[in-house]
């Protein structure tokens, strides 16, 4: 059966020390060493969440820059062709005045010209070759008043 003797105790007692020494020694360090290892990956998975946050709020940031970006161009886009009609507008105009004043111009050169022949008819008496003359000298003002 089992018998008790020293070697036994003995046997029992280096078990027991060994096993102290190595809790001491062996097992507490690999334990400190696994209980860093687990601190430091929480940490990296918490940063990571923390940068996962971060990237999102910045594509968030960046997206709603996008859009008002868009929605900037659209504005200055119709403001550009609001102030292109404007100035077109304004052209128009100017040529239609530029249009008036020439008009007049022409009606007033045309007026003198047409007074101007009035008086020569009525100092003379006309003859053919008087007809003539008046006739050159109409055309050559209203050459001269064109600029030909």
């Amino acid at each position: 059966m089992l018998k008790l003797d020293l070697n036994l105790l003995w046997t029992v007692v280096d078990v027991l020390i060994l096993y102290v020494l190595l809790r001491k020694f062996l097992f507490k360090p690999i334990q400190n060493v696994l209980d860093q290892r687990q601190k430091t990956i929480e940490a990296d998975i918490a940063a990571a969440q923390t940068s996962k946050t971060e990237a999102a709020a910045a594509l968030t940031t960046a997206q709603d820059k996008l859009r008002n970006v868009d929605n900037e161009a659209a504005a200055r886009r119709e403001a550009y062709e609001k102030q292109a009609d404007e100035i077109v507008a304004a052209g128009k105009a100017a040529v239609e005045i530029e249009r008036q004043n020439k008009l007049r111009e022409a009606d007033a050169q045309a007026t003198a010209l047409a007074r101007s022949m009035c008086e020569k008819l009525l100092k003379h008496n006309l003859t053919a070759q008087d007809d003539d003359q008046l006739l050159d000298d109409l055309l050559q003002k209203a050459g001269a008043g064109n600029g030909n």
